[in-house]
């Protein structure tokens, strides 16, 4: 078997788990089932095996290995996807059939130009200069895990850090999710039961913050606005949100199939509910994970010119409680 052979099962491997991104044509389906059954452990070796046979029927340079091999190979690539995976916020279903309960260590930001970045020019470097490409690939394997370490390590501090700052109880559920551009900033987020707790922090030895940031205007500013809104704990502020109190609304909006697949995902979700003179209401849930750094949650605070908060869904009842319509929505609706 030669070197590339075993490069191409393993690439192959890598991006094989998400396939699943081809059978989830809505947003809703995406958050159902995006890295379910194509992340799962039990279906690991059935795809590693099937990569290998069709290495040795598709693939001249693998003809001749062994299937063990081939399949070892993919299986490797394969579990690297899924460890990489494993350490974001977004989840992983693992566990499918059995449980769909989504695993995540939150050390990474899930799209993190770093990680990508010495990935990409180590496979690189490896490329072009083929007679040093073995030891390239391992240098650049060593710096990526040394990251990955590096950003667990941030991870466990910046959890000690928001238990000391919130002061959560026993009985809440806590978490510091990465964000974006560096390991030090993070979101705090704690789960008391009737409310719910946020903090942006820097733990970062250069972290400074703005006593009175101002909310990006215009997409350009986002990166500018950085700096300023992740204060050192000590300044950092934290944001109260109030769930709202039991009402008709909420529990029938609850029991709706596409609100139940949402709450399955969300880990910090928070509902806001809002009566129209008409007699419908609007009952919007969004995820704290996602919580922009530049402002409050979605119908809680208006008035931006530019917000991004993704996966927030709506879903508008009539007077008996019938769902009229459910979708996700991208900007305020007033």
């Amino acid at each position: 078997m030669t070197a590339r052979a075993a490069l191409v099962l393993g690439l192959a491997g890598a991006m094989l788990p998400d396939m699943d991104m081809f059978f989830l044509n809505t947003r809703m389906a995406y958050l159902r089932g995006h890295r379910g059954w194509s992340h799962t452990l039990l279906l690991l070796p059935v795809f590693a095996v099937a990569l290998g046979v069709l290495a040795q029927l598709l693939y001249r340079y693998a003809r001749h290995a062994r299937l063990s091999t081939l399949s070892l190979f993919a299986a490797v690539g394969i579990a690297s996807h899924l460890f990489f995976d494993w350490i974001t916020s977004f989840g992983i279903m693992f566990l499918i059939p059995f449980s769909r309960r989504r695993f995540a260590l939150d050390w990474v930001f899930i799209l993190d130009p770093y990680f990508t970045g010495i990935a990409s020019v180590s496979l690189l470097g490896a490329t072009i200069f083929r007679p040093k490409g073995r030891l390239l690939s391992s240098l650049g394997a060593l710096v990526l895990f040394a990251y990955v370490a590096f950003c667990a390590i941030q991870h466990a501090r910046a959890l000690a850090v928001w238990k000391r700052m919130d002061a959560p109880p026993d009985s809440a559920k806590v978490a510091v999710l990465p964000q974006f551009l560096s390991p030090f900033r993070w979101l705090g987020l704690s789960d008391r039961g009737n409310e719910l707790h946020a903090s942006f922090f820097d733990i970062g030895p250069f972290a400074t913050g703005s006593p009175s940031p101002r909310p990006p205007r215009r997409f350009t500013d986002i990166l500018r606005s950085l700096r300023d809104f992740y204060p050192p704990p000590d300044r950092a502020r934290i944001q109260r949100f109030s769930k709202p109190p039991p009402s008709p609304a909420l529990s029938r909006a609850e029991t709706l199939p596409d609100v139940r697949t949402y709450l399955d995902f969300a880990r910090f979700p928070l509902a806001t509910v809002r009566p129209a003179p008409d007699g419908t209401t609007s009952v919007f849930f969004q995820d704290l994970r996602f919580l922009p750094w530049f402002t409050g949650p979605w119908q809680r605070e208006r008035g931006m010119r530019f917000r991004r908060e993704p996966f927030v869904y709506r879903i508008r009842l009539d007077r008996a409680g019938r769902a009229l319509e459910g979708s996700f929505v991208g900007s305020p609706v007033d």
